[in-house]
């Protein structure tokens, strides 16, 4: 099939036309950039420069968990992490390393415990230290870990190198608060594994100096332990003590920072579930509360609910019914906008693409990124209720922040989460869903990467699901605005264009197609304007620069092979080195330095 896209009021002789219009879409909301969280490989000069110099990110993630000092975080009875047969830690220190002893004092591998005064209980002949937060936040970080992390030295090397450091975004999403200001959910953990806990463990306990799930105590009561101050005080001044700490340490600035990271989830990695939008909004409230006090933390944006995004309606609004029930995103949305305090409190909305089970992307399914949306009028699925209104009316952006779970090869046998799939969903999440930000979960782990990561210290620049991220990130800039796409276009065929600079007649313009169909499809693009560069990927070939092919009438004709994706940017942003075969280095030219 033949399409033809104009980037010009005038057109290509066609009787059905492909038109992007030069005007961004209405209200279209401004596209903030591309990133991802990462882990020690931020310290990677390598890592730094894909991340920044070739894939173009400017969102940089990081968990917020406060980082406790000795004996806050003595591994031996606070963080207990406890091996079978060769692999074990034996408690105490001088135990014989035998059955015996296995599996700590308890068997167990873990602490549990269940409130703030259980968490003190003995373990092994000793006691866990609460680290109490007085009024003196100073005081207070001398409790914390503040060192730098590996995302933190990722976001300095990119302050070192951006042009415009307005433009680079450092946010945080909180796994879990302090352990002990969490209760117990009533919920047990009902996995297996050799370092496990044991199936049944009750949330919330200590693994391998994780905080296991549980709920935060959102009581507000006063508790002796904590010298008459309510957990939920304790929550926010440890919380606003480890962002002051780190900010003041390293030299950096939070933009923003989750409330927590899915709300909904309770795991044996750090963790902690809210089932009613009233935790979290009190919450919300405590911190923001909390962070006002302090000029270098009153501007730190507070975002959520950071839930997932799910395939079907339940997975939006709410799981289970009674006392059993797990208010999802629009539920929380409904109630932050029924609060008011706690609706000025949160400046933007995020979610998670992934699937109802956490572990794998969602599929490219637009459908419920326009009820993330727009929401929806009639009920969508029983027990749903009508009338629910998606985040675009509450006159909030929102950022996907973390998705995964795709094999790192271009297409896989399953045809659903492959590396050409994570280009689908991002162009699902910036146009159905509305998008201002996508974040991918990991940027680089190991070698060759993993389904948690784009890429690794080996594959570099040369992994699959790099090269899909960076046919958009790499040429959507942040300030850009999508623009409206209209016409005849090819069965099987997504485009989405972006205009750089809104509002400038010369601002540049980015288009990006994609070929989902099993056969070859072609277009025909005409710009008035010069193309720098046609970039394509496909299964035979992960990153080439195509030839300009001119048609008559002044127009491009492209050729998308099956399953591909193509960009065009008009902007001048080629390297005066020839680079090495799949790798595009962006010079310091007409776009930001990066």
């Amino acid at each position: 099939m033949l399409g033809v896209i104009s980037w010009s009021l005038s057109l290509l002789a066609s009787a059905a036309p492909l038109t992007v219009s030069r005007a961004p879409v209405e209200e279209a909301r401004v596209i903030d950039g591309f990133g991802a969280c990462i882990g020690e490989e931020g310290r990677d000069r390598k890592i730094q420069e894909l991340f920044f110099d070739d894939l173009g990110c400017s969102i940089v993630r990081m968990d917020v968990t406060p980082r406790f000092a000795p004996p806050y975080s003595d591994d031996r009875y606070n963080s207990p992490w406890f091996y079978h047969h060769h692999q074990r830690l034996t408690f105490p220190p001088d135990a014989p390393a035998d059955d015996e002893h296995a599996g700590g004092p308890e068997k167990n591998k873990v602490r549990a415990y269940a409130d703030a005064d259980s968490y003190t209980r003995e373990f092994g002949g000793r006691r866990a230290a609460l680290a109490v937060m007085g009024a003196d936040i100073d005081a207070n970080i001398a409790k914390l870990d503040v060192s730098e992390t590996g995302a933190i030295a990722l976001f300095k090397a990119g302050l070192r190198r951006w042009s415009n450091p307005s433009e680079l975004k450092l946010i945080g999403s909180l796994w879990s608060p302090p352990p002990w200001v969490k209760i117990s959910s009533g919920n047990r953990f009902a996995a297996d594994g050799d370092i496990m806990p044991r199936r049944g463990t009750p949330f919330p306990f200590i693994w391998g100096g994780n905080f296991s799930g549980g709920k935060l105590d959102t009581s507000g009561a006063p508790l002796t332990v904590f010298g008459d101050t309510s957990a939920l005080q304790q929550f926010a001044r440890c919380q606003a003590a480890y962002l002051k700490g780190l900010q003041d340490q390293h030299g950096v600035k939070f933009y923003a920072v989750s409330v927590q990271n899915e709300p909904g989830f309770e795991e044996f990695y750090s963790s902690c579930v809210y089932p009613r939008a009233a935790d979290f909004i009190a919450a919300l409230k405590a911190l923001r509360m909390e962070f006002d006090q302090y000029p270098d933390l009153a501007d730190i944006r507070l975002i959520g609910p950071e839930d997932l995004l799910g395939g079907d309606a339940w997975s939006l609004w709410q799981y289970g019914a009674g006392d059993m029930a797990q208010h999802k995103n629009l539920q929380f949305l409904r109630a932050l906008s029924a609060d008011a305090a706690a609706s000025a409190a949160l400046d933007f909305f995020c979610i998670h693409g992934y699937s109802p089970d956490g572990k794998n992307a969602a599929t490219p399914d637009p459908l419920p990124w326009r009820w993330w949306a727009n929401g929806w009028r009639e009920s969508p699925a029983p027990g749903v209720p009508a009338n629910v209104d998606g985040f675009r009316a509450f006159g909030k952006k929102s950022w996907m922040t973390e998705t995964s779970g795709e094999e790192n090869i271009w297409r896989s046998p399953s045809a659903v989460n492959d590396a050409f799939s994570i280009a689908v969903k991002i162009h699902q999440a910036l146009t159905a869903g509305q998008q201002s930000a996508w974040l991918y979960w990991q940027f680089a782990d190991g070698d060759a990467g993993t389904k948690e990561s784009l890429t690794g210290k080996t594959l570099l620049d040369q992994s699959p699901k790099y090269v899909a991220v960076k046919h958009f990130s790499k040429f959507i800039r942040p300030g850009a605005k999508s623009l409206t796409v209209s016409g005849d276009i090819p069965d099987g065929v997504m485009v989405s264009a972006y205009v750089s600079n809104p509002g400038e007649a010369s601002s540049p313009l980015t288009t990006v197609l994609i070929n989902t169909t099993n056969s070859e499809q072609k277009v025909i693009v005409r710009s008035g304007e010069a193309c720098a560069g046609i970039y394509q990927s496909d299964a035979a070939g992960l990153w080439r620069i195509l030839p300009l092919v001119l048609v008559n009438g002044g127009g491009l004709e492209i050729t998308m092979p099956p399953r591909s994706v193509t960009t065009i940017d008009d902007t001048v942003y080629r390297s005066d080195i020839t680079p090495r075969a799949g790798h595009l280095l962006g010079t310091r030219g007409s776009r930001p330095a990066i």
